[in-house]
């Protein structure tokens, strides 16, 4: 586990520089268009959306079409800028603090952040706080179960660095035991969408021939899971939890840890 500091350094100055490509291309723009078409349906009049590790705002500029009053958070400079070149409401720095007052939002979103956090329990605390009574909470991560399972047997054929870990590894049993404790009603832990591209890619070489055949696995396996209405078992590489803010916890973390 990196320090703090040490992770919050490379977030701010180098994240920008070694994938910004996936911030601001179109690869993920299907992943967007499905959260806000889950959000619309539970929250039918646009409201305030923050989104949470924004990156080049792709999302916000989304809501913004949409008549949404978006919100961004992300620790990286380069990107806040971009996104502030563009018209959007985006704050260079990390999360929480939270400057944003109690039952501001209607919406927040963690779109493949929260397990990125050194802290995602206080994360998840600062989102109730700022969210209104009965806001929703999306979020979307790699499956850490799907890819601790995959790593031996990609590994055995030298593919093991396709398999995704960051500092967490959230799956649907951790959500559906964590939320209701942090004031969470779940209303969805399911097998996201994988997105429409792959924005890490390699040009050229044998390598960006694997990473598309395992691209066409994974749209035909969500496929797959959406006819046999199985997508609730959370088994795809990724995926989302829809929930909303409830009246009281009933926990308390720093009393009784992390779990």
């Amino acid at each position: 586990m990196p320090s703090v500091e040490e992770g919050a350094r490379w977030y701010r100055n180098d994240y920008w520089r070694q994938y910004c490509e996936e911030q601001i291309g179109a690869a993920r723009g299907n992943v967007h268009e499905h959260a806000l078409a889950w959000l619309e349906r539970l929250v039918p009049v646009p409201g305030v959306l923050v989104d949470v590790g924004c990156g080049a705002g792709a999302l916000l500029a989304l809501c913004q079409a949409r008549g949404w009053k978006g919100i961004g958070f992300d620790p990286s400079v380069q990107a806040a800028a971009y996104a502030q070149a563009r018209g959007l409401e985006v704050h260079a720095g990390t999360f929480p603090p939270c400057p944003l007052a109690d039952g501001t939002a209607d919406v927040l979103t963690f779109i493949n952040v929260l397990d990125h956090l050194h802290d995602p329990f206080a994360a998840l605390r600062e989102a109730r706080r700022v969210l209104r009574e009965g806001g929703v909470l999306y979020i979307r991560v790699p499956n850490g179960p799907f890819h601790v399972s995959l790593l031996p047997v990609l590994s055995a054929i030298g593919l093991g660095r396709l398999t995704v870990f960051h500092l967490y590894g959230f799956g649907r049993s951790a959500f559906r035991h964590h939320l209701p404790e942090l004031g969470f009603e779940i209303i969805a832990v399911q097998t996201a969408p994988p997105s429409q591209n792959d924005p890490y890619g390699e040009s050229g070489g044998s390598g960006e021939g694997v990473r598309a055949m395992l691209k066409w696995i994974d749209r035909a396996g969500f496929r797959l899971l959406q006819s046999l209405m199985l997508t609730g078992k959370a088994w795809g590489p990724s995926i989302e939890v829809v929930a909303r803010k409830c009246g009281s916890t009933g926990w308390n973390f720093e009393s009784k840890g992390q779990g």
